[in-house]
């Protein structure tokens, strides 16, 4: 529909209510592009087999899923390995008096709990807390 003049007003063409609704669930989406950007992304879109530029935007956010994994599983994974990489580094650990194997003292448990009440009983500390407390003798 063309667009009427009223009085040197532009008056905005009627259009059906289902229009209106297919324009309101369906908005436009575009974007400027360089002359070669434009070349280019023809000929991927024939290579792609004559895909239509609409089918090839709406295919995108799948082919996107695939490439990009989620960000929690990211997260995740550098959590994991972080965890993996200080415990190799930092985890305390003895050797059993029966059978010598190692075993890891675990935060919170009775190992855990007899290991600070043996440092506190024999006195151990900070370097700087012993020398303060030697200067105050």
């Amino acid at each position: 529909m063309a667009n009427h003049r009223i009085k040197g007003k532009t008056k905005a063409a009627h259009k059906p209510p289902a229009r209106v609704r297919y324009e309101q669930g369906h908005p436009v989406a575009s974007c400027r592009l360089s002359r070669d950007e434009y070349d280019l992304l023809k000929q991927r879109l024939e290579d792609l087999g004559g895909v239509s530029f609409a089918d090839f935007v709406k295919d995108s956010p799948g082919i996107l899923q695939l490439k990009i994994p989620e960000s929690m599983e990211i997260r995740e994974k550098v959590r994991t390995a972080g965890y993996d990489q200080g415990k190799r580094e930092h985890q305390i650990w003895y050797f059993c008096a029966g059978c010598g194997k190692r075993i890891d003292v675990e935060p919170n448990n009775d190992s855990h709990s007899a290991i600070i009440r043996f440092m506190r009983q024999e006195g151990w500390g900070h370097k700087s807390c012993h020398r303060q407390k030697l200067l105050r003798k």
